[in-house]
C-alpha cells in the first residue's frame, strides 16, 4: 500500500473517530464522515464499501493502537481503564441505546477479547492477576470469555451512570476483585 494510500485511509478512520466523539454513529452519515475527512463521496468508496465497513476499521485501528501502546500499563485492568478514558465518547456514541439498527458492543466485545487473549500470551504480563486467572484456568478460553463478558458488563454500568464512575474507582474494583478471584 502507498503512504497515499494509508495516509487517506488513515485520514477517513479519523474522521469517523472525530465524529463519534460528537454524535452517535446511526447519526453519522457518509456526507459527514467525507466533510470532516476533506474528501470526496467517490475517494471514501475507494476505501470503504458503507459506514459499517469503516467502523470495523476503526475498531481495528484502535485495536493496534491500544496493542500498541501498553508499555506503561501496570495491568490489563490499567490498559483497559486508560483505553475507556481516553474514548469515552466514542463508547458513549457506539452504545446500544444510541442505535436502532446495530448493537455496536460485538464489536468492543471482540476488541476486549482480542486484548486480554494477546496479553495471556505475553510473557510480560504474567504476574498480572487477571492473566493469572487465564493461564491457571482449566478452560482458558471460557475464563478469557467470562472475564470479557464482566468487562462489557461494567462499561455498561458506568454508561448508564454517564461514565461518573472515576477511573481510579474502576481500576481499583476491578483490580480487587480479579486479585480475590485469582487466590
Amino acid at each position: 500500500m502507498s503512504q497515499v494510500t494509508q495516509r487517506t485511509e488513515k485520514s477517513i478512520i479519523t474522521a469517523m473517530i472525530s465524529l463519534l466523539q460528537k454524535k452517535p454513529f446511526e447519526k453519522i452519515t457518509v456526507g459527514d464522515i467525507c466533510d470532516e475527512a476533506l474528501i470526496n463521496h467517490s475517494t471514501f468508496y475507494r476505501y470503504f464499501s458503507d459506514k459499517y465497513a469503516l467502523l470495523h476499521a476503526v475498531f481495528s485501528f484502535l485495536l493496534d493502537d491500544l496493542l500498541n501502546n501498553t508499555s506503561n500499563a501496570k495491568t490489563i485492568v490499567y490498559q483497559i481503564a486508560d483505553f475507556m478514558e481516553k474514548n469515552s465518547s466514542f463508547i458513549h456514541h457506539i452504545s446500544p441505546q444510541y442505535q436502532t439498527k446495530a448493537n455496536l458492543y460485538p464489536e468492543f466485545r471482540s476488541i476486549l477479547q482480542d486484548i486480554v487473549k494477546s496479553k495471556s500470551n505475553d510473557p510480560a504480563s504474567q504476574n498480572d492477576p487477571l492473566i493469572k486467572m487465564i493461564t491457571e484456568s482449566d478452560s482458558p478460553e471460557l475464563m478469557i470469555s467470562f472475564i470479557v463478558g464482566g468487562l462489557i458488563g461494567l462499561v455498561e454500568y458506568l454508561e448508564d451512570n454517564d461514565f461518573n464512575v472515576s477511573r481510579d474507582k474502576f481500576i481499583e474494583f476491578t483490580a480487587n476483585f480479579f486479585a480475590k478471584w485469582s487466590k
